[in-house]
């Protein structure tokens, strides 16, 4: 009789907590999450093309175009803003499904995974603020072109926008290699 319920125990545990088990949540929101990075490294590129476009009109000491280039370059850097916000969602979707993925060894990955890309988030959303400054400083600049104290405040922001773009790839660089472990043994 003690085999018997043993038996059921583990056939049940099997079914409950197979060995290999990745919830198709975690999956979706990686998917989904996965395309909307694409977009905010899209937004990203348009925005720092739209930077070297300021830089040009400057040089060719054209400030009408230069503040469209601005006003356009914030308006994509709003944007970016919301698609990392709708990042945070899908990694919070498969945060919550964490506790399901089996075995032990993946659940670590994909946590570590989750950490260092919800890390990234909180660096994106730093990176767009300081772009979005950065723009805010150029169009004074531009509109008072005497000031010269701002050329300062352009230096220290296109630093500080530096740096969180290496921390932003290193974080990448992080998650992209924790799923490929976990990738592995899910032989994705």
């Amino acid at each position: 009789m003690a085999a018997v319920a043993a038996a059921i125990v583990l056939g049940f545990r099997y079914i409950v907590f197979p060995p290999n088990y990745l919830p198709s949540e975690f999956s979706d929101a990686r998917i989904k999450g996965a395309i909307i990075a694409q977009k905010v490294v899209e937004l990203s590129r348009d925005t720092l093309s739209r930077l070297n476009e300021v830089s040009k009109y400057d040089q060719q000491r054209n400030p009408p175009e230069a503040l469209i280039a601005i006003s356009n370059a914030l308006i994509a850097n709003r944007e970016n803003q919301v698609e990392s916000v709708r990042l945070s969602s899908q990694l919070t979707a498969m945060a919550e499904n964490l506790s399901r993925i089996q075995p032990e060894r993946a659940r670590q990955l994909a946590t570590q995974a989750v950490t260092a890309e919800v890390a990234l988030v909180s660096r994106l959303l730093y990176y767009n603020t300081y772009l979005n400054q950065l723009f805010e400083t150029l169009k004074v600049k531009f509109e008072k072109p005497g000031v010269s104290y701002l050329d300062g405040q352009v230096q220290d922001l296109i630093t500080k926008i530096n740096d969180e773009a290496q921390e932003i790839n290193r974080l990448n660089k992080e998650f992209s290699s924790y799923m490929a472990e976990f990738d592995k043994i899910f032989n994705k």
